[in-house]
């Protein structure tokens, strides 16, 4: 069987904190030793770096720079808060374009970009992709759709669309735009390649190939194992299949791309890019002593 294996990467983050230590002295004496005070965060006050409508908008918050802060959905109409991300540094290293044209409070997104000098190695994309992280249910839960921007300059050539219904991805190096829909069980699948993994395995059916022996949730995919052992497929016979199937499946995969982006009437009050004013972050206070 062909099998196409996904990599999902883990993000982690270590915090640590510097305690400072001062030393009573014993009764009647005066102390020598200078107390150190430790560093203390400097939190700012909440600043909208998103705007959706006139009561809707995204805040950043508990931050010291713009990279540092948590991330926070709001409706003012409805009194929502829902967080939406701990650590705001990967959706400012977004330089795309972001429309945010849903009006359903359950469904929510945020993306998440590395930065240009970040290491190849890191979890969160493994320098082949970036995420949007999204939630149908209000923020309960969030999944990763991956999208194709490999760091923070890469993603200006990138449009962003959430809607009630779906969310699109396009760039404008190429001609196609990624839709992804919600299926029956409350999942964002891509719309494209559904359909592209639907008419692979009708054609294979009328091949004459055996319906035990395809996975419809994979491209390409079939046991070859069970061609032979239950079905008595000659080498040569798997080794015609592989070629008809490779055949068949770049017939549906180098279509015409029918996805475009859903024409939006963008509200004059909302954003289309994250924005943080580093104005309002003051400088750190330095330790005396």
């Amino acid at each position: 069987m062909k099998k196409l294996t996904l990599l999902a990467g883990t993000l982690i983050f270590s915090l640590t904190s510097l305690n400072g230590c001062a030393v009573t002295p014993p009764p009647m004496q005066t102390s020598t030793q200078t107390e150190k005070l430790a560093v203390q965060p400097i939190h700012n006050p909440p600043q909208v770096i998103y705007r959706i409508d006139k009561n809707r908008y995204l805040t950043l918050e508990d931050y010291s720079n713009c990279d540092d802060g948590s991330i926070y959905y709001h409706n003012d109409n409805k009194k929502i808060k829902t967080k939406l991300w701990f650590l705001s540094k990967g959706t400012m290293n977004y330089k795309g374009k972001f429309i945010w044209a849903a009006k359903n409070d359950s469904i929510l997104a945020i993306p998440l970009v590395s930065g240009d000098n970040d290491a190849c190695g890191d979890s969160l994309r493994g320098c082949a992709y970036s995420i949007l992280s999204a939630s149908i249910d209000g923020g309960k839960k969030f999944s990763d759709i991956k999208f194709g921007a490999i760091n923070s300059s890469s993603s200006k050539n990138y449009i962003i669309v959430v809607t009630d219904d779906a969310i699109y991805f396009k760039s404008n190096l190429y001609p196609s735009t990624d839709k992804y829909a919600i299926n029956s069980n409350g999942e964002f699948y891509n719309v494209r390649q559904a359909w592209i993994q639907d008419e692979f395995y009708k054609g294979m059916l009328k091949l004459g190939v055996p319906e035990d022996v395809l996975v419809k949730e994979n491209p390409m995919g079939y046991y070859d194992r069970r061609l032979t052992n239950k079905y008595h497929y000659t080498d040569a016979q798997v080794d015609a299949l592989g070629i008809k199937a490779g055949i068949l499946f770049d017939k549906y995969n180098d279509s015409p791309h029918t996805e475009t982006l859903p024409d939006i009437k963008k509200n004059n009050e909302a954003s289309n890019q994250f924005s943080c004013n580093a104005a309002m972050v003051p400088s750190q206070l330095t330790n005396q002593g």
